[in-house]
């Protein structure tokens, strides 16, 4: 090449000789074409510009590119690329961060028309860097299944058809709609990812029924979504997701009530279960029959009964014959206490707390209980009765019968006490704090035959009312019919020898106060005693008669009365 030549400093690209120069500043070398060297103007060029350019060809063209003295123009560029300028003033897009870059830092020009002005590596390429991070599922799709024409929304791309005709990456938008048609319809605002992610469309992972305005508890949290959210009805492939109504349960749930309470059924009910009893809420005591003791166990069906109207099953609770316990549980006194006074309130004998025991009081009744009878079992005094043809054993409560000891106890006395002027009645000796000990004293004992006195206070009973046999049960001896002279109960010790004397009265000589102080008076024998025999013991005179046999006894009849008979040793007495 001629030294000649003049350079000029033109920015771009040339092709001089066949060699490609590149540089910050490329020199373009106008030739002045000197008689005898013959060069095509052609050779000016640099090279033939990509097809996409290829309306700027000729020389006249640069300075569209170019600017005289200078690189290549980002201003130049963007001056014909618009979609780029504005995205990358917005700070939208992959151009946003290469502000700083020149154009022809990756677009060359001038290698012919097939040459690809965008060419990169789109494995290499952080996503991240265009503004949309790709994550989940977005990582595993190809590139043209989002940059396709379908999928450009960018109004200016659209306006540009050789953009549109060509495969670009312009126009795409980051809502999911932009790509993805809407399964709701339009009826939910916000973005997707309020309630979906990227790794996958079901479940919606994301979403919370707490950010709805109906929040799920209980028993609602299990429940398909598809139960309360059903297709749309001009189109079956859509859920509904508004205008569902929820303002009370009756708007999802059947009244099992049928309308019975004017409440909502969160009064009674929660969400954890319909029947679950731990959680529920009503109350009782707000009724006109409060539930106490045992009452508060019942099942609730125990009472209100099932019923069937129009082929649904509910339960009753608007009982109005609920007033009292014969409402609900059997008498089990078979009527027995219908006409005493107060009527037959169970409540006056029995209580919530269970059937028994009972709260009845004796001493409300014709027979009070005292002593040991307080604590006799009811049903040995109220045996079991049947009442009216009733199967059950009920328990006889209305006993006239009694109203004597004789009416529920034997007589042990054997009918001996009948003929008393109380007929017998035991309370005369005995009490109710026990059969044993009596209470007839030796006081009472002066009514009888035989006034108690001296030592015979003293003696137990049983010593003098010894055993018998009366209807062949013995018992205690406590009539006599005979007489009750000494010899009833003690031996004669004198033999009979006063028999004749004194009509077996012992109490001529002997008191009940000591058997061995006599009051026997001397004078009343046929041996008065007067001189020294007065002061004689009894035994000097009355010898006892065969001792130590069955018929030892002191002799009193048929004592010698003559003085010789006990003087026989005074010779001069037996003179006389």
């Amino acid at each position: 090449m001629s030294a000649s030549l003049l350079p000029l400093a033109i920015p771009g690209y040339f092709n001089i000789g066949g060699s490609h120069v590149t540089g910050e500043t490329c020199l373009v070398v106008v030739a002045l074409v000197i008689a005898g060297f013959q060069t095509s103007l052609a050779q000016i060029s640099p090279g033939e510009l990509s097809s996409a350019h290829a309306q700027l060809e000729g020389i006249s063209n640069c300075t569209k590119c170019h600017e005289l003295g200078k690189d290549v123009s980002n201003a130049k560029c963007l001056s014909c690329h618009a979609e780029i300028r504005s995205r990358m003033a917005n700070q939208t897009g992959y151009h946003a961060h290469l502000v700083k870059n020149q154009c022809v830092e990756c677009h060359k020009e001038h290698n012919g028309k097939d040459f690809q002005l965008v060419r990169f590596d789109s494995r290499s390429l952080d996503h991240a860097t265009v503004g949309f991070s790709l994550e989940g599922k977005h990582r595993r799709i190809e590139c043209v299944q989002c940059h396709s024409r379908d999928h450009i929304k960018a109004k200016d791309v659209l306006q540009n058809a050789a953009l549109t005709q060509s495969k670009t990456y312009l126009g795409l938008q980051k809502e999911c709609m932009a790509c993805h048609a809407d399964p709701h319809k339009g009826q939910l605002q916000g973005s997707c990812s309020l309630c979906h992610s990227s790794e996958s469309w079901k479940p919606a992972s994301q979403f919370s029924h707490d950010r709805a305005r109906f929040r799920l508890t209980g028993r609602h949290q299990t429940v398909e979504c598809a139960r309360c959210h059903p297709s749309a009805k001009d189109d079956p492939k859509t859920m509904k997701f508004v205008d569902l109504a929820f303002a009370n349960c009756s708007s999802c749930h059947a009244d099992p009530h049928r309308g019975r309470f004017a409440q909502t059924c969160e009064s009674c009910h929660t969400t954890n279960g319909w029947k679950e009893g731990s959680t529920r809420r009503f109350d009782h005591s707000l009724t006109r029959f409060p539930l106490r003791g045992r009452h508060v166990s019942v099942r609730c069906e125990q009472c209100h009964i099932s019923s069937k109207q129009k082929g649904i099953v509910t339960q009753t609770f608007a009982i109005a014959r609920y007033q009292g316990c014969a409402d609900c549980h059997a008498d089990n006194h078979g009527g027995e206490f219908n006409t005493r006074p107060g009527g037959s309130a169970c409540e006056s004998c029995h209580s919530e707390d269970g059937f028994v025991p009972s709260k009845f009081s004796h001493a409300t009744s014709g027979f009070q209980l005292a002593g040991k009878h307080a604590s006799v079992a009811c049903a040995k005094c109220h045996p079991p009765a049947r009442a009216n043809g009733d199967s059950r054993v009920l328990r006889q409560f209305h006993v006239s019968r009694y109203q004597k000891c004789a009416d529920c106890h034997e007589d042990q006395h054997g009918g001996q006490l009948t003929a008393r002027a109380d007929g017998g009645a035991c309370e005369s000796c005995h009490t109710v704090e026990g059969y044993a000990p009596s209470i007839f004293t030796a006081e009472g004992h002066r009514a009888t035959r035989f006034p108690l006195s001296g030592s015979h206070a003293a003696v137990p009973c049983g010593k003098c009312h010894t055993g018998v046999l009366i209807n062949g049960k013995k018992t205690p001896m406590l009539r006599w019919r005979g007489n009750v002279d000494c010899q009833t109960c003690h031996k004669d010790v004198h033999r009979g020898q006063f028999d004749k004397f004194m009509s077996n009265s012992c109490g001529t000589c002997h008191s009940t106060q000591e058997w061995r102080r006599a009051q026997f008076s001397h004078e009343s024998t046929r041996f008065p005693l007067t001189g020294k025999h007065v002061g004689l013991r009894c035994a000097q005179c009355h010898k006892t008669l065969e001792p130590g046999t069955p018929r030892e006894r002191v002799q009193y009849a048929g004592t010698p009365s003559r003085c010789i008979d006990c003087h026989a040793g005074n010779k001069q007495m037996s003179d006389d």
